[in-house]
């Protein structure tokens, strides 16, 4: 088992780069279940900051303090990061016509969970990868692309807008 310092020092130097990116990271106990999320995105209820922590990426302390925190619900760290420039298009047109920030960029059709709060998939595209903090490696996803802009998104916007 690699120590919790040293773990943190990869993850600084996985997203230590990444400032211009929204930053949140997430913990599952399974490599079945990072390996799900990178392929097909990663699955929140209600908002994402309740399912995953936004981190910055170049604060070493916050990292490092989400790991020992985090530990308990799994050893593989999820990174999710958005361009910044991207997440503030679509929170502003979210603002802007009272529709949920996480409605707009949900590649699903929100679904009721079993609590009758909202279910949100976020795309697969902005799953920079994984850490396992047993072994200190990090598995990055081939398809990562902070930037990505789906066309899934406008077709939300306007069926929702629609619905107001």
């Amino acid at each position: 088992m690699i120590k919790m310092s040293s773990v943190g020092d990869i993850l600084v130097s996985v997203v230590s780069n990444d400032t211009d990116k929204i930053l949140f990271l997430h913990n599952t106990r399974h490599e079945e279940t990072a390996v799900k999320i990178m392929k097909e995105g990663f699955r929140f209820e209600e908002q994402l900051t309740y399912s995953s922590d936004r981190i910055n990426p170049s604060d070493s302390v916050e990292i490092n303090y989400f790991l020992v925190e985090r530990k308990e619900y799994g050893k593989f760290t999820i990174v999710l990061e958005i361009d910044k420039s991207l997440f503030r298009k679509y929170n502003y047109l979210a603002e802007k016509s009272d529709i949920s920030f996480e409605e707009l960029i949900s590649i699903t059709i929100p679904s009721l969970s079993d609590n009758d709060e909202f279910i949100y998939t976020l795309d697969p595209h902005y799953i920079k990868g994984y850490l396992d903090s047993a072994t200190g490696r990090f598995h990055a996803n081939k398809t990562f692309d902070p930037s990505y802009e789906s066309p899934v998104y406008v077709e939300n916007f306007n069926r929702l807008k629609g619905q107001k």
